[in-house]
């Protein structure tokens, strides 16, 4: 009696030569379209970081890439990039892409300075992986504006900043709101702010 060939497709080969065709093709349509918007998620990510350069210093940002080349100058000090604004031919202040560790992942925010680094000009994140609707809310306006104008340095030392309640009225010069039922996201921003104050302007100006 002759023995019958097993069909290919009822083998126990096919099941798995299947999912490989079919993996390696799904995995060469991604890299297609990964290679292709590449260069557009770049330029993407490029104008959100120039908008938010502007933003932090209240420049214009109608045409990002003409205002941007208008007013901010990209410079080095000690290895160490920032994004000086000029108008008008005065220099508005130096700002700094600085970064943190929040509850849940990096925290990665904005800092611009006025030009004695004296005083912060104004603050913003840009990227965060807190919890949303309790962590996140650390990028809320009501929360980032409360650093605009503070001092950053009070005699010849970086400010020592103090979380209070949210609801909490008429503050002091250090004190900064929480977000409630967010502690650690809000002391998160306040080490941030803190120690890459310290850092950057130990290597601006020298020891404090």
């Amino acid at each position: 009696m002759k023995h019958e060939k097993t069909p290919f497709k009822e083998s126990r080969l096919y099941p798995i030569v299947f999912m490989m065709i079919i993996t390696i093709i799904f995995v060469g349509i991604l890299a297609v379209f990964y290679h292709s918007s590449k260069g557009r998620v770049q330029q993407y990510q490029d104008n959100a970081i120039k908008k938010a350069i502007l933003l932090v210093f209240s420049l214009p940002i109608d045409h990002i890439e003409k205002d941007y080349e208008l007013y901010i100058r990209e410079s080095e000090v000690n290895k160490m990039k920032y994004y000086q604004a000029v108008k008008d031919s005065v220099v508005i202040g130096n700002a700094f892409i600085i970064q943190g560790k929040g509850l849940w992942g990096g925290i990665t925010g904005l800092i611009a300075y006025t030009p004695d680094y004296q005083n912060i000009l104004r603050f913003s994140i840009i990227n965060q992986n807190e919890t949303p609707g309790l962590g996140a809310r650390i990028t809320e306006k009501w929360f980032t504006d409360q650093f605009n104008s503070k001092k950053i340095i009070q005699n010849n030392q970086i400010s020592d900043f103090m979380m209070v309640a949210e609801n909490k009225e008429d503050l002091s010069e250090t004190e900064v709101k929480q977000v409630t039922g967010a502690t650690a996201s809000s002391k998160a921003v306040l080490d941030m702010i803190t120690k890459e104050s310290q850092r950057i302007i130990q290597q601006i100006k020298g020891e404090l």
